[in-house]
């Protein structure tokens, strides 16, 4: 008999659980996280503007050209200014969030209730609500919410993924073992 799973869960398990640690770690030090993803976002904005930039210096006719260097120019400063000033940028992406929670949880909440009869629709309801509270509290601590809201928000998302992940690993594998099982038995 082989206890081998038809495919291999190895990979999968072990990206779970680097994940759901980096989540932990993320968590635990959200300044440091959340200031990683702002210098990623920084250093793809610099690429980003020079990619453009080159790009445009090879296109003819200055009124095709013209633009594309401005808006590469752009690009490349504003990913410098965010390099420069990664607090700064902490705090405009947690402006952002805050944004998108208050107008996610809006929309959630309204569409809850045009989903009424049907079940779940609390679930919804709730997850707005919750949605809506999470972008006031963001708020109400700007911009020293910049310090913690990325970093702890990617770091729940790589924990979930991370669990997630070593989930369904630990499922494919059992799921590999039944059909083998089946498999050998005929």
């Amino acid at each position: 008999m082989n206890d081998r799973p038809v495919i291999s869960t190895t990979p999968l398990l072990v990206m779970g659980i680097v994940l759901a640690v980096m989540g932990g770690v993320a968590i635990a030090a959200p300044a440091i996280a959340g200031t990683a993803v702002v210098l990623l976002i920084g250093s793809l904005m610099l690429l980003a503007g020079i990619a453009q930039v080159v790009a445009a210096i090879q296109v003819k006719g200055w009124s095709d050209k013209l633009p594309m260097i401005i808006l590469g120019a752009i690009t490349a400063i504003a990913g410098l200014g965010v390099l420069a000033h990664p607090l700064l940028g902490l705090s405009f992406l947690a402006l952002l969030l805050t944004i998108f929670f208050v107008v996610e949880g809006v929309w959630k909440i309204v569409a809850s209730f045009s989903f009424r009869p049907a079940t779940g629709w609390i679930a919804l309801l709730i997850s707005g609500l919750l949605t809506l509270a999470l972008g006031i509290m963001i708020w109400m601590q700007w911009p020293l919410s910049g310090l913690w809201a990325t970093g702890v928000l990617v770091g729940v998302n790589l924990l979930f993924t991370g669990v997630s992940l070593i989930g369904l690993a630990m499922t494919l594998k059992q799921a590999g073992q039944a059909v083998r099982s089946t498999i050998d038995a005929s």
